[in-house]
Formats: C-alpha cells, structure tokens, sequence
C-alpha cells in the first residue's frame, strides 16, 4: 500500500507483462466466450416462442424496489474509521393512472408524468456503523448489531406507529416461522450467540432487552440474519452493509404483503413487485430464500381460496453473468422468443464452475431466471417466483419441475408487464425499476460527498460537546 501522496511508478507493470508465468496462467484460464454460429444458432433452437396464452388482467399497482449503500470516512485524516449508510426506496405505479407513460406518438416517455411519479415514493435510510465508529457498545460489532435491530424494530419500518406487530422486525419473526414449517410466530432461534457461540438461543418478539443463557449478553433477534460475522471492528464493513441491504430489499415484498393479507386481502392480487436483480438472498441469511418461498406459497393459497390471481413479483437483472452471457448470443436469438435458464444450460454456457451438488441455487434461490427478447428486440433476464411451497420433497425439481413453464400461472401476466414497460431510458430497461434506481442510488458526487460532510460535521460536534 502506498503512503498518502505516494503515486505508483507509471512502468512498474512491465515486469508483469513481460513475466512468461503470467502468460501461462492466462492461457490455462477458462472464462466465458462468445460462441461460434453454429454454436449460436444451436442456442437459439432452445428459444420457445412466447404465445403463453391470454395474460389476463395486469395488476393495478405496481410496486419497484430497489436499494443503494455508501460509506462514509468521518474525517480525511481518519479514514479508517467509517459510517455505513443505506437506502431502499420503494415507488409505486398505478396502472390506471401512469400505466400509459408514452407521447401520443408510442415514441418518447411523457416527460410530465415521469416526475409525477415522485409523489408515489418512499424510503428507509438506515445508518449504521461500519468501521473503528461505536454507538453505546463496546465494540463496532455490537453497535452495529444493537442500532439495526433498533432500527427494524422502530417506528420508521412500522404501518402503524404505535403498534409493534407492524415492524419490519416482527416480519422477521413471521418468515422463521417459515424457515421449517414452524408456526410459532413470536420465537425465532439464533443459529449462535454473536458473544460465545452458544448454539440455537430461543429469542421473543418483545421490546425488552434479551440475553444468552450461557454468557448473558445481550441478544437481538435480528442477530439471526447474520450480518454480525462480516462486521469488523477495524476495517470496512461493506460487505456487511450490502448484505444488509439485499436482505432488507427482499424482507419488504413480504412486510407490505404481511400487512396486506391482514388488512386487505382482496388488494394484493392486484399488487406487482418489481425486484432490483435475481429472486435469491445470498450470504449467511440465505436461509430467508426458503422462508421467502415458503411465505408466498401461503399468499399464494389464500388470494387463491378468495377467487384472486397471484401476487406477481418480478426480479429483473441488469447486471451479472447471465447478463453477460445474453450480450454474447442476443444477435442469434429471434425476436419474442424465451428461455427458462436450466442448471445444464446455465453450467454449460454461463458458470464457469463445477456443477453444485443440490440443484444451482438450491439454498439461496427463490425464483426461477428466464431469458426473453420482446417484440421490440429488448434482452431481459428476470426471475418470478417458484410456484411451490419447498424444493424438498420433489426430486424432479431442479431437472425438469423448475423450468416447466406451464408450471408458471404468473408466467404471462410478467411478460406482458415487462413489454408494458420497456423504456428505453437504459439498455433493455423498464421504467419502474429505471425510476427506483433513480430515487435510490446514492451517487459518488453529490450526493455522497454531502453525506461525507453531514457525517464528519456530526462527529466533530459530538466530539466537542
């Protein structure tokens, strides 16, 4: 690492071109290519044409997620010690009234009702704190721990600010129940104490601080989403506050839909979610996929015992592998064409690694990818929901039952909103998640310059008081 002001030598990357070991290894390394015609076309064959059928009626209101993280150093002479920021923003479409967003001409987005969009958004700002920063604890770790399950638990996540069963929290409380078919909606266990690694300590949904029977330290039950290991006390905790971000992204479908059922059941068969990336939570809290499955499968049977279509949700990728891989054979894929990406096609053509023993996805996954070109020559790669409670149980599921489009019911209500909303705002982009992004992302310049500032002016004053 270079001392402050220190500037690498324009030329000390000579010796590595020059390095015949380095060019070895390159040569052995095997990444993903761009196929030959005869190979492109091949692929191409296992396109199906996209008439599923009549999509029925599209859902009303349409609801974007999306999320952004920045870290921020508290002083240019303390860049070390940092503070975590992050923002999910949530906006919603009604189709009656913005479903229409195009000039008379089908040209151009009307710009006026684009910015009247704005007054159907809203956010969570969770602060918290990342590196060498404590707030009431003894350790980074434990502030982290202690201020996000605050957090979850507060007034901000709540539908009714007075009324606890509305947080985001006890949310969480309702998907472990789902994590093995449980119905216990006010315990959830900790996989291990963040303090002395006691293994699977009981915790309530209650205000009032709890603590490990074997240390007696305190316990919270968002402890239980694991973003404590990945929380250091003198480095970065980006990866934490990312993680932390995805799982909030993906809680808030099953907060809004949580609420819903109780209050307006009728409602959410009328809801879309659009998702910010694939159906799957990753990391240490990948348990929440299957909860997640296991959640909507319940949503699933009651809209269905009222006479009501499913809930749609869509994850809509723009970046990554399969992305990638799209790019390379879109030129040889005909237009209004669709691929349900199965683990042989996904291993052979877009994963460079050896086949995973369970299915691809098996812990992490709780959605099926499909690749689809719209009439209009856009690429997207999305995901909806499997249509099953658990993967367990069906040994056909990963081979054949996960890409059997007609197990889909969803299947045609998504095509038909993704070509109800292809923008060409970005590349192969729909306009919901486009405008989520938008109102989310927190940008280098300005937006987290001024956070930077906010934040060192905020812990100067707290220093000199």
């Amino acid at each position: 690492m270079p001392y402050q002001g220190e500037f690498a030598n324009k030329a000390s990357h000579s010796d590595i071109i020059k390095n015949p070991d380095v060019a070895a290894f390159l040569a052995e390394c095997e990444y993903l290519r761009e196929p030959s015609d005869e190979e492109g076309q091949a692929i191409a064959e296992m396109f199906s044409p996209t008439a599923l059928g009549d999509p029925q009626t599209l859902p009303e209101r349409i609801v974007a997620v999306d999320g952004s993280v920045h870290e921020s150093s508290i002083d240019d002479k303390l860049p070390s010690s940092k503070v975590g920021y992050i923002k999910v923003s949530a906006m919603m479409i009604m189709l009656s009234e913005f479903g229409d967003l195009r000039t008379p001409d089908r040209k151009f987005v009307d710009p006026f009702k684009v910015a009247a969009l704005q007054r159907n958004k809203d956010s969570l700002l969770i602060v918290l704190p990342s590196a060498n920063v404590l707030k009431g604890k003894k350790s980074v770790r434990d502030s982290f721990r202690a201020v996000l399950d605050a957090y979850l638990y507060g007034e901000n996540t709540r539908f009714v600010a007075n009324d606890p069963d509305t947080s985001l929290r006890t949310t969480l409380f309702h998907l472990a129940s789902h994590r093995h078919g449980g119905r216990d909606t006010m315990t959830l266990t900790v996989s291990r104490c963040p303090s002395c690694s006691e293994q699977d300590v009981k915790v309530k949904d209650v205000p009032e601080p709890q603590f490990c029977p074997a240390c007696k330290n305190e316990i919270y039950p968002s402890d239980c989403l694991r973003l404590w290991e990945e929380v250091s006390d003198f480095q970065s905790s980006y990866q934490a506050l990312s993680r932390c971000m995805l799982q909030v992204e993906h809680m808030l479908p099953i907060h809004w839909a949580r609420h819903m059922m109780k209050i307006m059941p009728n409602v959410l068969g009328d809801v879309a979610f659009f998702m910010d990336g694939p159906l799957a939570v990753f990391g240490n809290g990948a348990w929440l996929s299957r909860a997640i499955m296991s959640y909507l499968d319940t949503v699933r049977k009651k809209l269905h015992s009222l006479g009501r279509p499913d809930l749609l949700m869509i994850g809509l990728q723009k970046t990554g592998q399969v992305v990638d891989h799209v790019t390379l054979i879109e030129k040889y894929v005909p237009r209004e064409r669709i691929l349900p990406i199965a683990d042989d096609y996904r291993y052979e053509h877009i994963v460079q690694r050896t086949e995973a023993k369970n299915g691809f996805g098996d812990e992490d996954y709780y959605g099926q990818d499909f690749i689809y070109k719209s009439k209009s020559g856009r690429n997207f790669v999305f995901g909806i929901p499997y249509p099953v409670a658990s993967k367990s149980g069906n040994p056909s599921f990963h081979k054949t039952f996960k890409t059997d489009m007609a197990n889909y019911p969803n299947l045609s209500r998504a095509l038909a909103l993704i070509n109800h909303f292809e923008s060409d705002l970005y590349r192969n982009a729909v306009i919901p998640i486009a405008l989520a992004h938008r109102y989310t992302a927190i940008s280098l310049s300005p937006g987290g310059k001024v956070l930077d500032l906010m934040t060192r002016t905020a812990l100067q004053n707290n220093q000199r008081s």
